[in-house]
């Protein structure tokens, strides 16, 4: 029983390593004219994604990465693959519905784009434009410069 259990749970963590191994794989050297500073996947991007969400979150592998010119803001990827694209929508519409409902939020001027046939959800908050949406299995988000983010969609948003 004990030698099932621990070849389950390092099948397991071979999945999880593939996974996080392929959405690193997502992230282009450079968007626009902001080379990547930072990339992180497996656990460690899983917990980035926790912490910020406050809970655990229903993901199979998380990734993250981080656009920036020196002296600037970095721009932020983040995407996580879930269990299909139900949860994708179903996680999507839940992030999107509390931010649009919390008046608290420092998000605002919520609006629904169409980019290259993918619903996109933008907000504005704390300098930047952030921008949400789901691509089968995947959920994304973007915070980047109001001015970067065309070539952030044109590089993710496919």
């Amino acid at each position: 029983m004990r030698r099932l259990l621990l070849t389950a749970l390092f099948l397991f963590s071979l999945c999880s390593s593939a996974h996080a191994g392929e959405l690193a794989g997502l992230f282009p050297e450079t968007v626009g004219a902001l080379p990547r500073v930072e990339l992180i996947a497996g656990p460690d991007a899983q917990a980035e994604v926790d912490k910020l969400h406050g809970k655990a979150l229903a993901a199979e592998a998380s990734a993250i990465a981080r656009y920036a010119v020196p002296d600037s803001r970095p721009a932020e990827v983040w995407v996580s693959r879930v269990s299909s694209e139900a949860e994708a929508r179903r996680q999507t519409g839940q992030m999107v519905h509390k931010m649009f409902e919390n008046p608290k939020s420092p998000f605002k001027n919520p609006a629904r784009e169409d980019h290259d046939g993918l619903a996109v959800y933008r907000f504005d908050g704390m300098g930047q434009v952030h921008l949400i949406w789901f691509s089968g299995d995947l959920v994304w988000w973007v915070s980047c410069a109001p001015a970067d983010k065309t070539p952030f969609l044109d590089a993710f948003a496919r």
